[in-house]
């Protein structure tokens, strides 16, 4: 039953306006007229729909014709689903993916709820390839294949018939070199027509922070007030100003096109460099999935998580400078606790160099990436 509303064929164009109905740095965006407060008495919260730019009324109240976006050639769309209240989860390798955390938690969604692929970006017009060249691979009939970087739409169909079920768009993608507002324009294109109500990012980080702690996760928001399962939460003030990624443009661009977006954002270890980070990974999820009401199976990502921590402490505690460094990481870390988000930190003191845990964990990386079966893999 779930699966026969799944998808069907594109027919023409649906989106925020159609039948589905409706960081870092996500901005200040402007407050939507006429949203009604929540818990107000008699009223009841409503989700307002986004509506493309293109389809504006005229003064003379006649709606213009839908603009047919330049890049559309570049996306391609096998089919498009027919969802509810449909959720748009998106993760980036690349800058935004520190110890590939944000990515390997989308994919343990996409795996684990079954996503079908229903919507691509070509590679060609967004890449630079002698920066990030394609990898060739051996099939198992000893043949060459080519793997070119991608940017893919699954969706997610929740099971159930609950009326009030939501299911999800994931975006597995990877970071583009070139023609971003083009890329997130094709983005938007898709959120439209699967008629997404609430947009969720996923990013990681590196940060002086121990990896003897446990990893946390920063929150932000805009728009909040127009989806309920962002209403009531509470949300970090972005103060971040310097370089950013695709991640913090497209939540950005959602945010002035009056879609409610958070972004979530987990802070690893910077002299940890392996990749996945299945620590950080499993906390950003289980941070999405309390927000989402998602059910997943985290077992075997917390297994690999433990296994990834046994490995690297083994690698610091054989050098004492490298746990020297560590040693007043976790107390810095402490002192952030006390302080309660205070914006200005004292500026820490003099520090072991941190060349020696790099040093330490080298071996220990390349030892962990080439044996195989050195723990369970990430799903």
């Amino acid at each position: 039953m779930a699966e026969s509303r799944a998808l069907h064929n594109d027919a023409g164009e649906s989106g925020p306006g159609g039948g589905s109905g409706v960081p870092q740095s996500p901005g200040d965006a402007p407050e939507s007229a006429g949203t009604p407060e929540p818990g107000a008495p008699g009223v009841t919260p409503r989700i307002r729909t986004p509506r493309p730019r293109g389809t504006r009324a005229t003064r003379a109240g006649e709606p213009r014709e839908p603009r047919e976006p330049r890049i559309l050639p570049h996306l391609t769309l096998h089919n498009i689903p027919t969802l509810r209240n449909p959720v748009l989860l998106m993760a980036f390798e690349g800058w935004n993916d520190a110890g590939e955390a944000a990515s390997t938690a989308a994919q343990v969604v996409k795996s684990q709820l079954d996503g079908t692929r229903f919507a691509s970006i070509d590679s060609e017009e967004f890449f630079v390839f002698t920066d990030r060249r394609p990898h060739v691979r051996l099939t198992r009939r000893g043949r060459r294949r080519i793997e070119w970087p991608t940017n893919e739409f699954f969706a997610c169909i929740d099971p159930s018939d609950d009326p009030d079920a939501r299911d999800l768009v994931v975006l597995l993608g990877t970071e583009p070199d070139l023609r971003w507002r083009q890329f997130s324009e094709m983005v938007l294109e898709v959120a439209r027509r699967t008629g997404v109500q609430l947009v969720i990012a996923l990013g990681a980080y590196f940060e002086d922070i121990p990896h003897t702690m446990p990893p946390r996760v920063n929150n932000y928001a805009a728009n909040p007030e127009l989806h309920p399962l962002l209403q009531g939460l509470t949300f970090h003030t972005a103060r971040y100003e310097g370089p950013t990624g695709i991640i913090t443009l497209l939540t950005s661009r959602f945010a002035e096109a009056g879609y409610p977006v958070a972004t979530f954002w987990g802070r690893a270890p910077h002299y940890i460099s392996a990749n996945p980070n299945p620590v950080v990974a499993a906390r950003i999820l289980r941070e999405v999935a309390r927000v989402l009401h998602l059910t997943l199976d985290l077992d075997l990502l917390d297994e690999a998580a433990t296994r990834f921590s046994e490995q690297v402490q083994d690698a610091v505690s054989k050098d004492p400078e490298a746990l020297a460094y560590v040693k007043e990481l976790e107390r810095q870390y402490d002192d952030d606790d006390d302080d309660d988000g205070a914006e200005t930190r004292n500026p820490p003191g003099e520090l072991p160099s941190g060349a020696a845990v790099v040093e330490a964990l080298e071996a220990f990386l390349r030892k962990r990436q080439r044996r195989p079966g050195s723990g369970p893999p990430i799903p």
